[in-house]
Parts: structure tokens; sequence; C-alpha cells
């Protein structure tokens, strides 16, 4: 499996972080969720310009965790390739994953 990532941390951010256009493209984009949820109970991340909710990652487990060693979730793209995250505090460092 190979994965590639630049190390580099980004901000998780919540729904009150975002300006009005952008909050209604998200809500767009996240339009399963209840209102509730969207605003209280997600965090969100930046990545190759699609944004990501926190809920939506898998965690690493222990079937998967010689191959995926060191990250915290993954998200599948295909069954082949996916996002991987690492939780860092208040960050979340980002990678991918394909075989």
């Amino acid at each position: 499996m190979n994965i590639k990532t630049n190390n580099q941390p980004r901000r998780l951010l919540f729904a009150c972080e975002f300006s009005g256009a952008e909050r209604a493209k998200l809500r767009k984009q996240f339009d399963w969720m209840s209102d509730e949820e969207f605003d209280s109970d997600c965090s969100f991340f930046r990545y190759k310009g699609y944004y990501y909710n926190l809920a939506d990652f898998m965690r690493v487990d222990s079937c998967l965790e010689s191959a995926l060693s060191g990250w915290h979730g993954y998200s599948s793209d295909s069954y082949f390739s996916g996002v991987l995250i690492k939780l860092c505090g208040e960050d979340v460092i980002v990678g991918r994953y394909y075989s």
C-alpha cells in the first residue's frame, strides 16, 4: 500500500466558523445531516479543495493497523484508494492511500 502526505497540519473547523457563502456551500454538500447535527456536532477540514467531515472517517482497527500504522482513521474513495487522517490536538494531518 502506498501513502502520500505532506504532513501539513490542517485546522479542524466548526460550522459556525464559516462565512455565509461558505456555510451555504458546505450545507449543500452535507445535506443529509440535520441542522442540529451540522451546527453542533461536526468538525470539518479542507483537503485538495474538498471539505471532509471528521465523522465520516472509520477508525483504523487491528486488521488494518500494520498497513496504516500511525494513522487514526480512513475514508475509502474506492476499494483501492482513500483518505487517511492523523489527529493532532485541534489539527489533522491528511494523506492519500492507494494500492
